[in-house]
């Protein structure tokens, strides 16, 4: 449920902002997300100026309600691409093509609660130092052991960016549903696999404030099986090992504060367990998983820079 918010004298007049959407492949939720951002009720105070959707590599039968939905509302803008040139350049046309003070982003395979979006721009609104927010991502898996891992490292991720974003320490986000000011956006350089983390470890070595809003939930689409979760590692890992060669900073991560702050990693293990402590038999399997995939990305990382700029769509939604 958003939270009410008095907004400074100065900025009382409505505020523009932009969301946009890639999309790939057959995107099965890209209805069920327009839909939701099209029936959206928005604070008073903002303005949603442009919807940009750039679908690359998409069914053109799955896409004929889009056109018909960007044709009725000259809000939406479509952009289709033949095949996938990696979300790095679909990122890139977004920030060409929006408007408005602020940017919100959501991957086309995340459904946001209602509400959530307003929670964002309420948030980000409110300071001006504030240069990105993200949401809150759930996770809601079949029963089983990837289900349990998943729900541990999404449950310590979320803990993790709580207690950083409290202490002006954060300086990552995740790409599921953000909203980032226009003035501290920059475009992504080509082949980044981690857009979200980019976008953040960027916006936090200009100055700027790096939040995690707990208010602004946002359901995900996960891999169904432990083969395809250590893929995602894989490509995630390596992808913040890319951000620490371009930005000069790691995003600061559960894992990542392993060597620099142990004890800290440790509390918010502990504090995830406490919370939900069947999860404490998904552990010895995380680890494993998350020591293959890390192996697996420092593979790649010695091989290769443009790896994993395109990758297999998986997930255990349909």
């Amino acid at each position: 449920m958003s939270r009410s918010v008095v907004l400074p004298e100065k900025i009382r007049l409505d505020v523009g902002f932009s969301i946009g959407i890639c999309a790939a492949d057959s995107a099965a939720n890209l209805g069920r997300l327009l839909e939701l951002i099209e029936n959206e009720t928005y604070p008073s105070a903002f303005t949603l100026e442009k919807v940009v959707l750039i679908a690359s590599g998409c069914d053109p039968e799955a896409m004929t309600h889009v056109r018909e939905l960007a044709d009725r509302d000259g809000r939406f803008l479509l952009i289709e691409e033949p095949t996938r040139r990696g979300k790095s350049a679909a990122i890139n046309q977004i920030i060409e093509n929006f408007n408005g003070r602020f940017l919100v982003l959501v991957n086309s395979d995340a459904l946001p609660e209602s509400g959530a979006i307003s929670s964002l721009l309420q948030e980000i609104v409110e300071d001006k130092d504030i240069g990105m927010v993200s949401a809150s991502p759930i996770v809601a898996g079949k029963p089983g052991i990837t289900s349990s891992v998943l729900q541990l490292m999404w449950g310590t991720h979320n803990e993790c960016l709580i207690r950083l974003s409290d202490n002006e320490r954060n300086n990552h986000c995740c790409d599921e549903l953000l909203v980032v000011r226009s003035e501290a956006l920059r475009k992504l350089p080509p082949d980044t696999v981690n857009d979200g983390a980019y976008l953040a470890g960027n916006a936090y070595q200009a100055g700027y404030s790096v939040k995690f809003c707990e208010l602004a939930r946002v359901k995900i689409d996960v891999p169904g099986s432990f083969i395809d979760l250590i893929r995602q590692r894989r490509r995630i890992v390596y992808g913040h090992v890319q951000i620490w060669k371009s930005v000069g900073e790691s995003p600061r991560t559960l894992e990542s504060m392993l060597l620099g702050n142990p004890l800290l990693s440790l509390s918010i293990l502990i504090h995830t367990l406490a919370k939900s402590p069947r999860l404490v038999l998904a552990l010895p399997v995380a680890l494993i998983g998350e020591a293959v995939s890390i192996i697996l990305a420092i593979g790649d990382n010695l091989s290769s820079t443009k790896k994993h700029t395109t990758w297999d769509r998986f997930g255990s939604r349909s």
